[in-house]
C-alpha cells in the first residue's frame, strides 16, 4: 500500500518535471522568432540603450530605477541572457561587443556594460 502511494507520487512528480521541460523548450523555440537579425542588430551601447528602454514597461523602468549599482548583478541570468540572445552577442554582433567593452570582449561582459548602461540612463 505504502509502495503504492510513493510510486504514484514519482509518477505525478515526473510527469510535472517533463511538462515544466516542454515548455521550456517550446518558450526556448518561440523566442528564437523573436530574435533580431543582423540586418537590424544596434551596434553602439546608446542604440542598445534606446532601444531596451523603448521595450521596457514603466514598473521595469521604477523597479531598476531603484536598484543599487552593485545588485545589478541580480540580472545577468533572465535579462542579461535575454540581452545576449536578442541583440545577437552570440550570433556574431562583433561591433555591439566591441563598442561595449571597448575591444572583443565576452558577450556575459558586453551585456553587464548594457545593464548598466540602461540602469544609469534611469538615474537621470
Amino acid at each position: 500500500m505504502m509502495m503504492k502511494l510513493i510510486c504514484r507520487r514519482i509518477a505525478a512528480a515526473m510527469m510535472i518535471v517533463c511538462g515544466c521541460v516542454l515548455l521550456g523548450v517550446c518558450a526556448a523555440a518561440a523566442q528564437q522568432d523573436d530574435l533580431l537579425g543582423p540586418d537590424r542588430w544596434p551596434t553602439t551601447v546608446e542604440d542598445t540603450v534606446r532601444n531596451i528602454l523603448a521595450r521596457l514597461p514603466a514598473e521595469d523602468k521604477q523597479r531598476l530605477k531603484t536598484i543599487r549599482k552593485e545588485d545589478l548583478i541580480q540580472f545577468h541570468h533572465g535579462w542579461g541572457t535575454g540581452i545576449r540572445n536578442y541583440y545577437g552577442l552570440w550570433r556574431g554582433n562583433t561591433k555591439l561587443l566591441a563598442a561595449a567593452c571597448g575591444r572583443p570582449c565576452h558577450p556575459d561582459d558586453a551585456s553587464g556594460i548594457i545593464i548598466e548602461a540602461v540602469w544609469q540612463e534611469l538615474q537621470k
